[in-house]
């Protein structure tokens, strides 16, 4: 067993459903946890989230039993280093198209002799004694494939030891392929690359995620073999609560 219960369970081949954090709100990632959410990824590359504000979260998160994460906005070591010494257990790691890419966010994510990563006195260390023992075999490293080359280097990516979850990024691999939001989800080619990611998880053994749009999405997306389902943002839910209640106020 590692620290992390979503690496446990996607790792004995259940499926795990989450959501994205994109309002940089603590009390909305209280609200997103306590509906039961396996896990909570905090939006660092577009939310408008600082860092004292993204602990925060990661606090409230944990206190109603679900496991943080944040998508970051650099691959820089340094920048995915001050979340993890936050409290991150897995890192969602956007147009992550190389080997070589992924090979080295591995390394700074793992501390020595097996990485990189500084060896600092964060948050995660002060809140669980064993954390810096157990954590280069909890924390999820997660490539976001969102564009060909990407796809075209899958399997050789998933195939490195240390990577865990393939992630797609449907929108921007999309606007990759010069499509429009509607061709997406539609267009042959696009559903091609989708497919694609997903086998190159399922070769190498790991499982493989997705964001949707809905919750009929999410079981079509789980019965394709996809264990890592993002279910939507704090923002969309948001928006789609507050127009569909105001139609129904008004028809």
């Amino acid at each position: 067993m590692s620290l992390n219960p979503v690496r446990d369970k996607l790792y004995r081949g259940e499926t795990s459903v989450g959501a994205w954090l994109n309002l940089g709100s603590p009390t909305a990632a209280e609200v997103m946890a306590g509906a039961g959410y396996d896990w909570l990824a905090v939006d660092a590359e577009h939310g408008q989230w600082d860092p004292q504000t993204m602990v925060n979260a990661f606090r409230a998160i944990e206190a109603r039993g679900a496991v943080p994460m944040a998508r970051v906005w650099s691959h820089d070591p340094t920048a995915i280093g001050r979340i993890l010494d936050a409290g991150a257990m897995g890192i969602i790691l956007p147009h992550l198209s190389t080997v070589e890419q992924a090979t080295a966010t591995v390394a700074a994510m793992r501390y020595p002799p097996v990485g990189t990563r500084s060896s600092g006195t964060g948050r995660a260390v002060l809140t669980d004694p064993g954390y810096k023992g157990g954590a280069n075999d909890s924390i999820l490293v997660i490539p976001q494939f969102e564009d060909m080359e990407g796809v075209n280097n899958a399997e050789a990516i998933m195939a490195i030891d240390g990577v865990d979850i393939a992630f797609i990024g449907p929108n921007d691999l999309g606007l990759s392929m010069g499509l429009s939001s509607d061709q997406m989800w539609k267009d042959q080619a696009h559903l091609d690359a989708i497919a694609a990611i997903l086998a190159a998880a399922q070769k190498a053994g790991k499982p493989a995620g997705v964001p949707v749009g809905s919750g009929e999405a999410a079981r079509d997306a789980i019965a394709q073999g996809f264990q890592f389902i993002d279910a939507g943002s704090d923002l969309r839910q948001l928006q789609l609560a507050a127009t569909e209640r105001l139609k129904t106020a008004l028809s």
